[in-house]
């Protein structure tokens, strides 16, 4: 019974072991990624994993000390902290220290719905420090962090050495440097370096046991440049509690220890005992003399070191001076002065010169401000003059920033009368072109010269392209006003053909209006055919403009005016609005007509001298365009319906014919034949038509 007991308890171990092991979930412990960051720079906790839910950087041990938390919505992070919702979203769950210090080192935790992802070690890197130092000279560590510090030293050949602690403020330091120490936190002062204190200390935080900064140390000993006069006391500082040796070493010679001291005693050679005497921490070697120039070196004997060297010069002992020695200096003495006075006496009359001409100068630049380009070019001359005078003088800098300046002024004087000029020519030929509108051989003919005339002026300058499409401009408007008035015969026929063919073109748009899509394709032919006709002629803009504006009636809608009157100018908008309102209202009335053309040509002027002048003038010829088209459709004497534009279409048409047939007989040519006689006819017949329709109507 026993034995099955033992044999049952043994099947019961055997069981709880196997549930143990089947039922327990393995525990996976992260280890500790350490990070390393250099002081006072960024760095990245890097965690990289999936996280769907809430993300949270925290102290490991600390959970409730949050640093940054995200979701899929937004992420927060705590100040010198940051953290990217954009990587977050891509399986980036990094966090950024802004600027590490050591208030921030420790482990911290990635978590994701209480499920950790990482841990990471923040350690900050060692910060090494060189330090040169001479002999006597304080040496200051920096012990700023919370933790418990101590303090190593190590010199060359030696072991480390625990030299002070630090906890909290509290300062514990060996015996032979307890007085040498002192701890104003966070600095702990090691005063009174001597070469023999060169090698590195070492700030090691005992806590986390890491090394904080490591300083290099050189302790060099004290050079001192002496310069005594003849008989002087050389005083040597000998203030070190080890024995001590001075060394004097002159030009040519080997060392000699000549003094030595050892606890306030002074040992000296037999040629310096009487000489020397101590005083510690000073030692002093009486009646300098020129031979004693050298090098004079305080060395440690103990720790084989050299304190503190001495370079000392000694001037010889003064001796009379001879009679003409003084006379000759006193000689020179007065050539001085003399020269002195020659100097500054030629100084003031150059500066009085210098005074005069800068009037001068200055004076030609106020006139040239009033004058014209010619005072200019000679205030412009005399500063090259001034400024070339002067420039291998004292006052060459002055001078030349002076006439740099003025004559940057004239430059602008110049660029304004220039435009001015410009501008009162501009304004002289439009005026020109406008006296030329009754289209007289002469006048269009005088004017076209100064058009040319003008443009060659400005050819090769910088108002080359303005002026050249100011010219063409007003060289086509030329053209248009002579093909508009002129008497002479051939003249006339082209105004008949162009008008004829306008008259037709007008018919199309106003049967398109609303007619069929037939209609408005016959009119856009129409509209094409006109302008391809007259492409090479020299009005060739103003047709292309017209036929444009019929176009853009055709579409239904405004011609690009729109685009003249967007202007910043509030003033030019209101007149250029005013303009095209005016333009608008004069369709019917032939007064109307004229009033708009009086308002346009005053617009052109008035702008004539801005710089809108190019805006002003392409809407300028616009509104010209469309007044023509009110002229074509409305006479001087009365009203011509438009609806009745077929009627003067033919009128035209048949005035067209029998200039044909004048120029036949008066050229001898053959007559027209039947076909263009029963054309003639039919035309005669509509037109005698609609004249009793109108005399009905009167009725």
């Amino acid at each position: 019974m026993e034995k099955a007991m033992q044999f049952c308890s043994l099947h019961h171990c055997v069981l709880v072991f196997l549930i143990l092991t089947f039922t327990t979930a393995p525990v996976s412990a992260l280890e500790v990624c350490p990070t390393r960051a250099k002081l006072h720079h960024p760095v990245t906790l890097s965690c990289k994993h999936q996280c769907s839910g809430l993300l949270q950087w925290s102290l490991r041990d600390y959970r409730d000390v949050v640093q940054a938390r995200c979701d899929q919505t937004s992420c927060w992070s705590e100040k010198g902290f940051s953290i990217s919702h954009d990587q977050y979203l891509k399986g980036d769950l990094s966090l950024t220290i802004t600027a590490a210090d050591y208030s921030q080192r420790n482990v911290y935790a990635c978590e994701c719905e209480d499920s950790d992802f990482s841990y990471v070690r923040l350690v900050i890197e060692t910060v090494f420090s060189p330090v040169q130092m001479e002999s006597g000279e304080d040496l200051k560590l920096h012990v700023s962090v919370p933790e418990p510090v101590e303090v190593i030293y190590k010199s060359s050949g030696s072991a480390d050495e625990v030299i002070c602690r630090v906890t909290g403020r509290s300062l514990q330091c060996k015996d032979k440097y307890r007085d040498r120490t002192s701890l104003t936190y966070p600095e702990l002062t090691l005063r009174h370096m001597e070469p023999r204190d060169s090698g590195s200390y070492t700030i090691r935080d005992t806590k986390n046991e890491e090394d904080i900064q490591i300083y290099a140390v050189s302790v060099e000993a004290v050079f001192s440049q002496v310069q005594m006069k003849f008989g002087e006391d050389l005083k040597l500082h000998v203030s070190v509690p080890e024995p001590v040796e001075v060394i004097y070493k002159s030009s040519g010679s080997a060392d000699e220890v000549i003094c030595r001291v050892n606890n306030l005693s002074l040992q000296c050679k037999d040629k310096y005992r009487d000489r020397t005497s101590l005083t510690y921490p000073e030692l002093t070697l009486r009646h300098m003399e020129p031979r004693d120039s050298g090098r004079y070196t305080i060395r440690d004997t103990k720790n084989e070191e050299d304190i503190q060297i001495y370079a000392v010069s000694v001037e010889d002992k003064q001796h009379a001076v001879p009679v003409w020695v003084i006379v000759l200096i006193l000689i020179i003495l007065l050539s001085c002065c003399v020269g002195v006075g020659i100097y500054l006496k030629r100084r003031h009359h150059l500066r009085i010169l210098l005074n005069r001409r800068l009037q001068q100068v200055l004076q030609l630049a106020q006139q040239a401000e009033e004058g014209t380009e010619e005072n200019i070019t000679e205030a412009e001359q005399s500063f090259n003059q001034l400024e070339q005078h002067y420039n291998t003088t004292e006052y060459s800098e002055q001078i030349s920033m002076l006439c740099t300046a003025k004559k940057k002024q004239l430059q602008q004087r110049r660029e304004r009368l220039r435009r001015k000029e410009l501008n009162r020519r501009l304004l002289h030929m439009v005026q020109l072109v406008q006296q030329a509108e009754e289209g007289k051989k002469e006048n269009t003919g005088e004017v076209e010269k100064e058009l040319n005339q003008l443009k060659n002026k400005y050819k090769d300058t910088e108002y080359s392209g303005k002026v050249s499409k100011f010219c063409t401009v007003q060289q086509s408007q030329l053209n248009w006003y002579r093909l508009q008035h002129s008497n002479e015969e051939p003249i006339m026929t082209k105004r008949r053909e162009l008008k004829w063919r306008m008259l037709h073109v007008e018919q199309l748009v106003q049967q398109a209006k609303e007619g069929t899509e037939e209609k408005i394709r016959e009119a856009e032919e129409a509209i094409d055919e006109l302008e391809q006709e007259y492409e090479d002629m020299v009005y060739s803009d103003q047709v292309s403009v017209l036929c444009t504006v019929k176009r853009e009636q055709l579409k239904g809608h405004q011609y690009s005016k729109e685009e003249c009157l967007i202007t910043e100018d509030l003033e030019l908008k209101r007149r250029l609005q005013q303009v095209d309102q005016l333009v608008q209202q004069a369709e019917g009335e032939i007064h109307n007509i004229r009033k708009a053309e009086k308002e346009i040509n005053l617009l052109e002027l008035q702008y004539m001298n801005t710089e809108h002048l190019i805006t002003v003038t392409e809407f300028c010829v616009l509104m010209r365009a469309e007044l023509y088209w009110y002229r074509l459709q409305y006479s001087d004497g009365e009203h011509l319906m438009t609806d009745k534009t077929e009627i003067l279409w033919k009128v035209e048409e048949l005035m067209n014919s029998l200039q044909k047939l004048r120029d036949g007989a008066e050229q001898e040519q053959e007559i027209p034949s039947f076909k263009v006689m029963d054309e003639m006819q039919k035309h005669l017949m509509e037109f005698k038509k609609w004249c009793e329709e109108k005399r009905g109507e009167d009725k």
